[in-house]
């Protein structure tokens, strides 16, 4: 956790931590699933005997510690995070976006029946990437050239973006596997989240270019099981109360 972000936090802990006893009588205990695959700073690389590591997880641990609620963390592929949470083996699952299919199965913030962005973890860009000296060009409606091979992440929510534009989609198993066959010209663009393939193709400067405009923009939230939602709909609500609070404060430092 960064310094900016550990000061912000923690001056609201005192005022926001006085709700714990309101929500939960007894002890909370949340299983929540995430895909390890980096998105710096909010997933940084997990080192297995450190747990997990990244802005997300300290707002969301220090969200639930102010309601009385601890958090056991679980990495996993993005495909069962979002099965094993539908399915009701864990209770949530951290840094999705919205996508029509997912809110079939699974409850986001909401405020009147709409989606409730205030409680958001962040937003961020899906952008792409092409190797060096490529022909390959976006200009925000068409890739040229048409048809050729995009990589994209299995089981990121950008899959449907690239369908709706007509490009020929190839999942892969995450940043390393998919900048390897951009290298060798299997693929002629790389689809992924802005932070994550910034990051990804920073050790191997020179190889690699990023094009712009975005692809888009999407809002990222903490998703939970529809039955632990109505089992436990109080602590859900202020933990996502919880969570856009400490965003919002933290956004205000960083604008001042």
């Amino acid at each position: 956790m960064g310094p900016l972000l550990h000061t912000t936090l923690l001056v609201f802990t005192t005022g926001l931590g006085l709700f714990s006893a309101a929500v939960s009588a007894s002890e909370c205990l949340l299983h929540l699933g995430f895909n390890d695959e980096p998105i710096p700073p909010y997933i940084e690389r997990s080192v297995p005997s450190a747990g997990p590591r990244g802005t997300a997880f300290a707002l969301v641990d220090l969200a639930a510690h102010q309601i009385g609620c601890q958090i056991f963390w679980q990495a996993m592929p993005p495909l069962r995070v979002l099965h094993d949470t539908a399915q009701g083996e864990m209770d949530g699952a951290l840094f999705y976006s919205w996508t029509s299919e997912r809110a079939r199965h699974l409850v986001y913030p909401m405020l009147n029946g709409q989606l409730d962005p205030r409680r958001r973890l962040a937003t961020l860009n899906y952008v792409l990437y092409r190797r060096h000296g490529s022909d390959v060009r976006w200009n925000g409606i068409q890739l040229t050239p048409q048809g050729c091979a995009v990589g994209y992440n299995e089981g990121w929510s950008i899959v449907d973006y690239l369908k709706q534009f007509n490009m020929t989609a190839h999942s892969g198993k995450g940043a390393e596997q998919l900048l390897k066959l951009l290298a060798k010209g299997r693929l002629c663009a790389y689809a992924t989240l802005e932070e994550a393939g910034d990051a990804a193709i920073a050790a191997q400067a020179g190889q690699f270019d990023k094009l712009s405009p975005p692809l888009l923009r999407k809002d990222y939230y903490l998703l939970f099981n529809p039955g632990f939602y109505q089992a436990n709909q109080p602590v859900v609500e202020a933990l996502w109360d919880h969570i856009g609070t400490l965003r919002e404060a933290q956004n205000t430092s960083e604008s001042k």
